[in-house]
Parts: C-alpha cells; sequence; structure tokens
C-alpha cells in the first residue's frame, strides 16, 4: 500500500505518517512531501494509491493538487487533511474529488475511520473479475462462492470472499498460517491452505471473544496469540467440508495447521504452483484489512 503524503507543515508530515504507521496497514510504504508540483512527479512515477493532501499550500491549493491527480491518475484514492471546517468549503473538497475531508487537529481513530474506505477501495483493485477460479476438476479445492457461504456460517458475520490475482512469495507473507488437508482414509496430502497475518485476523473473528486488542497485537507485532490461533483453527476445521475429494465424493480432514515465521524452500516453492492447481482469494469482514489466502490442490 503506498500512500502519499503532501503538506508543507513539516509537522503535520509527521504526524500522519506516524499514524499510518500505527494502523497496519498491509506492505505500508509512505513517501512525504511538502511540494505539491513535487507530489504530482511521485504520482507518475512512484504511483501511489492513496494521496493525502493539505488545503492551503504556496505553489498549489489541494483542490488543483486533486484536479491534476485526478486527470492524469484518475484510479488514485484522494483525501484532504486541512484545517477548513465550515461545511460549503468541505462540500467544495468533496465535490472537487476528495473522498475525505478530515480537519485538524484530529485523533488517530478519525484519520483511521476516514482512510479505511480509502483502503478497502485500493485493495478492491486487485481483485479479478472472474468469479471463479479455473482449476483442475480432479482437486478437492473447494469452489469460492460455497467456501464464502460456508464461513459466513462459521464465522457467524458477511465474509467477502474475491478470487485475486496470483500470489508472490514475499516478505508480506510472513508470518502465516500453514493448514494441511488430507484424505481421512488414505492420510494421503490433498490440498494447503496458506493465510497471511490478516486472513488469520479474519478467520479467528469466529471467537467471540477475539478482541480488538489481540488483532491490534498481532498485526503490529506479528505475534499471534494462542486465542486467535485457537479459533482459526477450528474455522478451518469446520469449513474443510467444502474440499470434497472427486474420487471418494468425501470432505477432506484438516490434518495439521502450523504458524510459520521464518521461510523455507518449500514454502516459497507453493507460491509458485500452477495456476490450474491453486486458488488464490482474498477475504474481508467489514471494518477490517483485507486477508489473502492461497489453496493448493495435490
Amino acid at each position: 500500500m503506498k500512500i502519499l503524503i503532501v503538506d508543507d507543515s513539516k509537522a503535520t508530515l509527521e504526524i500522519v505518517r506516524r499514524a499510518l504507521e500505527s494502523f497496519g496497514y498491509r506492505k505500508l510504504s509512505i513517501k512525504k512531501t511538502p511540494c505539491a508540483t513535487q507530489a504530482l512527479e511521485l504520482v507518475a512515477t512512484w504511483q501511489p494509491e492513496i494521496v493525502l493532501t493539505d488545503w492551503y499550500m504556496p505553489e498549489m491549493t489541494g483542490l488543483d493538487l486533486i484536479a491534476k491527480v485526478k486527470k492524469s491518475a484518475p484510479n488514485v484514492k484522494l483525501g484532504m487533511i486541512t484545517t477548513v471546517d465550515e461545511q460549503s468549503q468541505v462540500d467544495l473538497a468533496l465535490s472537487a474529488g476528495a473522498q475525505f475531508v478530515l480537519s485538524k487537529p484530529f485523533e488517530d481513530e478519525q484519520l483511521h475511520r476516514a482512510l479505511l474506505p480509502l483502503v478497502q477501495g485500493a485493495e478492491e483493485d486487485e481483485l479479478l473479475i472472474e468469479p471463479e477460479a479455473d482449476v483442475q476438476p480432479e482437486l478437492a479445492l473447494p469452489k469460492l462462492s460455497q467456501l464464502a457461504k460456508l464461513l459466513t456460517k462459521v464465522i457467524g458475520g458477511e465474509v467477502g470472499i474475491h478470487t485475486i490475482q496470483l500470489q508472490q512469495f514475499d516478505e508480506s507473507k510472513l508470518p502465516c498460517l500453514m493448514a494441511v488437508y488430507e484424505d481421512a482414509e488414505t492420510q494421503r496430502l490433498k490440498a494447503i491452505a496458506l493465510l497471511d497475518l490478516y486472513a488469520i485476523c479474519v478467520f479467528s473473528q469466529g471467537n467471540k471473544t477475539v478482541t480488538q486488542a489481540d488483532i491490534h497485537t498481532a498485526i503490529h507485532n506479528k505475534v499471534v496469540s494462542k486465542r486467535l490461533l485457537d479459533s482459526c483453527h477450528k474455522v478451518l476445521e469446520q469449513s474443510s467440508i467444502a474440499f470434497l475429494d472427486s474420487n471418494s465424493r468425501k470432505s477432506l480432514r484438516l490434518k495439521s495447521v502450523n504458524f510459520i515465521t521464518k521461510p523455507f524452500e518449500k514454502l516459497k516453492h507453493l507460491y509458485e504452483k500452477d495456476p490450474a492447481t491453486r486458488l488464490d482469494f482474498s477475504c474481508q469482514i467489514p471494518d477490517t484489512a483485507q486477508g489473502k489466502v492461497t489453496l493448493i490442490g495435490f
């Protein structure tokens, strides 16, 4: 997630930067500039997903910057952080293309609430149009539509499931949860699920005793509590009925769940598997970051 902050106040640039880093957005990269002209150059070369701008700046107003960004990079999400608080001016900024206007001074949580729809919108740009991936029919991998219904039931709330582009291994994949599924009779390996940290947090919502503090600690410290792991294990176990062996017509059994913190060759190779043997999808519940899951069939 690339976010560009534009403000002629160095203090504001630093305040917003620290706030963004505290939110735990996926693979966050931040650049900041006090110059609107330089901001336009960064939009062209660095290609941020989100631009946060002040209103009053020496070279160019925030309204002018928004207009230029919308013209040159229409997919960029735009927000305004400013001392302006009159409703008529706020409406002017919104009509110009800002998706939110946050008045200074502000609390971190106010920025997070305002920014979250933009983050989710940027994440949705990664989604594929196809509702189902085309995998080998003999594999025991579930249909995503069926899995979405099952997860909604097991987790106890609406879960958005969408096909995404094939994931490659990088540092954002760790830590992760590796779930191994087997044929209950032959004990043969049939499927593996790889859940990134955000997907672990989504799946753990099935346990109502999991708190936002648990989620916050997991994302920021990359340490998952036993309560989160147990909850995630339960959801994976209950949703294993969606993995149906084409020969025996029986569901697979969850064999093991392991929390992985360090890379190893076999893990990297799993992300290199043929597209016809895997499903890559996002999972998300309201007001959370998007989790990513890769299912591999054998």
